[in-house]
């Protein structure tokens, strides 16, 4: 055991010795590398300065351009054939480099000198002032040649290059050896060419020839531009008046073209311009038994070289003024704007969706191509697995890639974000432009006249354009005229304004505005875009269309209706009974403004179905789409606009709903109380101003109810028909009850100030008010009032000796809280009981009371309250209480 100690610990010993010296020997063999290099370089200045001393004490310019081109033979060259060779370039122009380099640097420290004078090897300053001005001017012509010379070995090298790739041929990069055979494209040349021209310029030119060559082959047809301003002008014109169709499907066709050449030249791009080949080609390089001058895997590119060529070309492609992608789709659109109607509006609108869905598709594709681009399909699998392989050179070279491809992307990412931008705010003007103008159009095709634009509130504060270039377009809000409307009636907006196409149209034309944003913007729930743009998109289309809905459309409507109605009843009664075969009266309410009312509401529920619609799943509607952006704000702002445009809507209804009830209580007033009155004159009624129930004892009945009461009911029946399909169930009891309200209340007040009622009138009155409960019963549930009025009419059916056991029951007592003094109260029962026709009679000094009055209500101990002036108001219905 302890001889083996000692053996490893020798062996340690040992390797730890030859460590140092391979390092040593290393170090070495770099510094006798430097040497030599520093050499060769210097025997190569020296050939260049023998050159140019030749040159200028000859006074014959040598021939640069004619020897590195090669039109004067290699064995008649005065330039080394390093330089006018071609297999040599890539040396040449390494060692050009070089030279370039001694002369920039000389020229740097010349100024920082003794003087300009130059240092001998042994320290001593050389000469005066003739020997520094002369070594100064043979290093200056030694530079002007060394700069000659790489100007045109560049030249020639760029040449070389676009002939190369001008033969063109498929991209075969199976092999390196694939690029040579017949019908390929020569890469591996491409390659070793574009290797030397690094060496000028750090590849500018390189990269500046390969894009236009890339351009010119590829888009000759789409990217030649003519200089001539007049032939520009022709073709705009001839643009012009080409078929939209036509002009987007080559846009389109121009989409796929450069997706395709994109596709294939990111591929010749990461073999040609990248530091190392891919793994598949570096092992099938080293297998290989043809010598290594083959080809070398490894060359002198930047790491970022190849990623600098992509993005230049992509840019060239895409972004070029006057070239690229973007300005042949502004022109398309600008040929579009020449025509200047509305329907070339829609067909840009249409133009600007294609485009864009055209370039998301290029972008998704171009995407996937810079994946693949290095044979990389999985960033993250990639680096886990360069990270398990160690930190090779070529692991180190995939990693790089890796990095490459996801700078590639964003890059994508960012140049479609430009390109979208730029699209979506010229979209989204014209988009609330047209959708305004088919709105207003809508309604103009059907008659209603629109008034100018007019300010509202919000037209004080305008949003700026917010991140994004998203101008704040407001459409104005041009109402249709109320005049209009009034003149043209009930029947014409049925026909017209409110017919359903009508009403529907605009709702067509908002959903298709949703679609198409939702298209441009994104869907923002994982279908990629600008959430917040979505957002603010959508939510400005839908305020919009509230805007346009209710202040330009639905408002101005419901607004005129009241006024239409006949809300003064006229002035000579009617003539009565009605002929119940004919139509009755419409009581100042024609049927159709119910119907009006019931489109107006059908109408509302439509815009909030089609455009909000909360809570439909898939509807993709402004809701759900706001619900996806995940933008509360923007959600919250859509439920304040859509509460509003409800609240006014609702309010504005209701005072046209309250005008109508308004005209139903004119004209019931009109018929129950001026018809009923003229028709009781001539009749046996009694005095005539003692109303209608003022029937003498012993008249024979005619009919079951008066003539008044018979035409009413007819009429509110019908009436309420109407109001029935036009209301909701709610709706309909609230209007239904205060109706009962009113007409309680103009019989009542009838009834206590003017109209006097016997026994036999009292049989009619009950019949009537029967009758008016019934109709008035129809709908809703608070109708205590006729229940009151019912029981009160009992006190005209009663002798005189009965009433103070109906008052207050058997036990006599007014404050027992018995009888009709309990149930409704002792101030309504005296009033009501006032009426009787027998409670006061005419003298010669006016009216006194009766006797049993006078007796009745001493008994009682109560006063009479119609001494005095009697408050109609506190007998209407809304103050009936009954217990």
């Amino acid at each position: 055991m302890k001889k083996t100690g000692d053996i490893q610990n020798k062996f340690l010993n040992h390797g730890k010795e030859a460590l140092k010296i391979g390092h040593a020997l290393e170090l070495e063999e770099g510094k006798r590398y430097q040497s030599e290099h520093a050499s060769l370089l210097l025997k190569r200045w020296w050939m260049m300065e023998n050159l140019a001393d030749q040159e200028n004490a000859s006074g014959e310019t040598i021939q640069v351009h004619e020897e590195v081109w090669g039109v004067i033979p290699s064995s008649s060259c005065k330039l080394d054939p390093l330089f006018t060779r071609k297999e040599n370039s890539v040396e040449a122009a390494k060692a050009l480099k070089s030279l370039r380099t001694i002369v920039k640097c000389r020229s740097n420290v010349a100024k920082n000198s003794n003087g300009g004078k130059i240092l001998l090897e042994n320290g001593q300053e050389q000469g005066g002032v003739n020997d520094s001005a002369l070594a100064t001017k043979r290093f200056e012509l030694t530079g002007t040649l060394i700069q000659r010379t790489s100007a045109e070995l560049e030249q020639r090298l760029l040449n070389t290059f676009s002939e190369i790739y001008s033969e063109g041929g498929t991209y075969d990069f199976s092999s390196v050896l694939a690029g040579k055979r017949p019908g390929r494209l020569n890469w591996i040349m491409l390659r070793e060419v574009a290797e030397a021209l690094m060496s000028f310029d750090s590849g500018r030119s390189l990269l500046k020839r390969y894009v236009a060559l890339v351009v010119s082959i590829k888009f000759p047809e789409l990217y030649t531009r003519d200089e001539d301003n007049n032939d520009t002008e022709s073709m705009e014109e001839k643009s012009a008046e080409e078929d939209i169709d036509g002009t987007r499907s080559k846009l389109s066709s121009l989409f796929h073209r450069v997706c395709e050449v994109c596709t294939e030249e990111f591929k010749l791009i990461a073999h040609v311009f990248s530091p190392s080949l891919p793994e598949h080609l570096q092992e099938s390089t080293a297998s290989n038994n043809k010598p290594k001058s083959v080809v070398n895997w490894r060359a002198s590119f930047p790491e970022s070289f190849a990623l600098q060529v992509t993005r230049g070309l992509i840019k060239r492609l895409i972004s070029d003024p006057k070239n690229g992608m973007q300005a042949h789709i502004n022109g398309l659109l600008e040929s579009i704007d020449r025509k200047g109607d509305f329907d070339s509006g829609a067909k840009k609108l249409d133009t600007f969706v294609v485009v864009h869905e055209k370039a998301a598709g290029l972008f998704h594709l171009l995407k996937e191509a810079a994946q693949k681009m290095w044979g990389i399909h999985d960033a993250a699998a990639s680096k886990n697995l360069i990270s398990a392989n160690g930190f090779s050179d070529s692991s180190d070279g995939q990693l790089f890639n890796v990095q490459s491809t996801s700078a590639l992307i964003q890059f994508l990412t960012t140049q479609e974000m430009a390109l979208s931008n730029s699209q979506r705010q010229g979209y989204l003007n014209l988009e609330l432009r047209l959708l305004h103008h088919h709105c207003c159009a809508t309604l103009d095709r059907s008659g209603g006249k629109l008034l100018g634009p007019i300010r509202t509130k919000e037209d004080s504060i305008r949003n700026s354009v917010v991140p994004g270039g998203l101008a704040d377009y407001r459409a104005p809000i041009m109402p249709l005229d109320q005049d209009s409307i009034r003149k043209k009636g009930f029947a014409a907006l049925l026909n017209g304004l409110l017919k359903q196409s009508t009403l529907r149209q605009p709702l067509i034309h908002a959903t298709d505005s949703l679609a198409r944003a939702r298209l441009m913007f994104g869907s923002g729930s994982g279908g990629g875009g600008n959430v917040n743009s979505t957002a603010r998109v959508v939510s400005t289309i839908f305020s919009q269309m509230c805007n346009f809905y209710g202040l330009s459309y639905l408002y101005p409507i419901v607004d005129s209706l009241g006024a239409m109605l006949a809300t003064t009843a006229p002035n000579t009664p009617p003539s009565l009974p009605f002929d119940e075969s004919l139509p009755p009266h419409d009581l100042g309410v024609d049927g159709n403004f119910w119907i009006i009312i019931e489109r107006i509401h059908s109408a509302a529920k439509s815009f909030d179905r089609e455009l909000w619609a909360e809570n439909r799943t898939g509807s993709v509607r402004v809701w759900e789409i706001l619900v996806q952006t995940r933008s509360q704000t923007s959600l919250t702002l859509g439920k304040e606009r859509r509460i509003r445009f409800f609240q006014e809507l609702e309010e504005r209804g209701e005072s046209a709903i309250l005008r109508a009830l308004d005209a139903l209580s004119a004209h019931i007033h009109w018929v129950l109380v001026i018809g009923g009155e003229a028709s009781s004159r001539g009749t046996n009624s009694g005095n005539r101003r003692d109303g209608p129930y003022a029937v003498p004892t012993g008249s024979i009945l005619d009919s079951t109810n008066s003539p008044a009461v018979k035409a009413l009911t007819y009429c509110l029946r019908s009436q309420f028909v109407h109001v029935q399909a036009a209301l909701t169930p709610q709706s309909l009891s609230a209007f239904w009850t205060a109706l009962s309200r009113r007409v309680y209340d103009i019989l009542v007040a009838r009834l206590l100030q003017y109209y006097k009622v016997s026994t036999v009138g009292a049989v009619v009155l009950s019949r009537d008010v029967e009758a008016l409960r019934s109709v008035c019963m129809l709908a809703g549930n608070d109708h205590l009032h006729w229940d009151t009025l019912r029981e009160l009419l009992t006190l005209y059916m009663t002798p005189p000796d009965s009433l103070k056991t109906m008052l207050v029951g058997a036990d006599g007592d007014a404050n027992s809280g018995k009888g009709m003094f309990g149930r409704v109260g002792k101030d309504q029962s005296i009033v009501f009981m006032s009426r009787r026709i027998d409670y006061r009679y005419r003298t010669n000094q006016g009216l006194k009371k009766s006797q049993w009055a006078k007796e009745l209500l001493d008994e009682l101990g109560v006063n009479d309250p119609t001494d005095g002036r009697v408050n109609i108001a506190n007998y209407a219905a809304e103050n009936i209480t009954l217990t």
